[in-house]
């Protein structure tokens, strides 16, 4: 549930998606110090889903970075962004009956976000590794969706070509 949040004036805080709509709400700060950049090149390093029927919360720190360089003016084609799946958050990967079948919900809550995120130019991996782990096969993957032999091989070719490391 949304939650009020007031800035000091005791005024309500203006939450914006200037990228993201569905997800990732931020506050604009223009007066800042440090604003996001052009160029700027960040991995997702996503392993926990807490609750089945929610988004995982590491995919709403994607949606976050975007809304936060939108804001700044800085369009998602001036940014380079990846997110490799792992881990309990393996399933976030499913197609919607593939998750309704392993997670025992209606459909993946993952799953218009994850395309919304690709539609902005994010990479999108699953770990291969964790899919056969957890018994998922790769044609219950959805289909933007790219398998990699493991997320390890992901975060280790991302961060020598300059991609900052963020685990979720």
């Amino acid at each position: 549930p949304d939650v009020a949040w007031y800035g000091p004036d005791g005024a309500a805080v203006d939450w914006k998606t200037p990228l993201i709509k569905s997800n990732g709400k931020i506050v604009e700060l223009p007066e800042a110090k440090v604003q996001p950049r052009a160029g700027s090149k960040v991995v997702f390093d996503i392993s926990i889903q807490e609750k089945p029927e929610e988004i995982a919360k590491g995919l709403v720190r994607v949606a976050r970075w975007l809304n936060l360089n939108g804001a700044a003016d800085v369009p998602a084609s001036r940014i380079q962004v990846a997110l490799v799946l792992h881990g309990d958050a393996t399933k976030a990967a499913l197609g919607h009956a593939a998750y309704a079948k392993h997670a025992q919900v209606e459909r993946n809550p993952n799953l218009n976000l994850l395309q919304e995120l690709q539609s902005n130019g994010v990479e999108i991996y699953v770990c291969g590794q964790a899919l056969t782990h957890h018994g998922y096969s790769a044609t219950e993957v959805a289909k933007h969706v790219e398998i990699a032999t493991a997320a390890l091989t992901v975060l280790i070719q991302k961060q020598p070509d300059g991609y900052a490391f963020l685990p979720y």
